[in-house]
């Protein structure tokens, strides 16, 4: 139930109904001192479901899905808004569909990590390879405000670390700085697994 109260600050609402629900956000980028500060900001969770947040997760969608911006998720900040909201494209299942997720939180994560290269439309121009839980479970609403849980493995739950890492103002090249003066021991010879030391 879609309901007409506002959680929105006035500059929020004046970027999320600056164009009609089919034109794309400007993706903030790392190269730019005040887009940086949005994107390195904890994001606040969404208290009430109304038809502003309708319009950002269309727009979001018209992002993500842009040929100039194209990608396999993207997180509320990286378009201005410090809410916690992300689109993720669902590579594990059939036709691969783009789905929202209001309020996600990792409630579990595997100690086995996966080890794969990454991108980030926030930051143009670096893939490099980071370490991820291989398995997570979130909690998650929709826009009827009914949570849901799920459980993730392989590259989806990669999507969906590296966006909600996005809410927490976590970038993942931070991770990679991070996990630099960590030790990793290594799970498998055949597979690029690990436990963290």
């Amino acid at each position: 139930m879609i309901k007409d109260d506002n959680q929105f600050t006035t500059e929020e609402l004046e970027l999320i109904n600056a164009f009609d629900a089919d034109v794309p956000f400007r993706v903030l980028q790392t190269t730019n001192s005040e887009d940086l500060k949005i994107l390195k900001t904890q994001s606040t969770e969404i208290n009430s479901i109304n038809l502003d947040l309708a319009h950002l997760i269309q727009r979001m969608h018209e992002t993500v899905t842009n040929e100039n911006s194209k990608g396999v998720g993207i997180a509320a900040p990286q378009v201005g808004i410090n809410r916690q909201v992300i689109l993720v494209q669902r590579v594990d299942k059939e036709d691969r569909p783009f789905e929202f997720y209001i309020n996600p939180k990792i409630i579990w994560q595997s100690e086995i990590l996966r080890e794969g290269d990454e991108g980030c439309l926030s930051i143009p121009d670096v893939y490099k390879s980071v370490k991820r839980s291989l398995v997570i479970t979130i909690e998650f609403q929709n826009l009827e405000n009914e949570i849901f849980s799920e459980t993730l493995e392989g590259f989806v739950a990669v999507i969906f670390q590296h966006e909600i890492d996005h809410l927490n103002g976590i970038l993942f090249t931070d991770l990679i700085e991070s996990q630099f003066q960590s030790q990793f021991i290594e799970a498998s010879t055949k597979v690029n697994l690990y436990y963290e030391n």
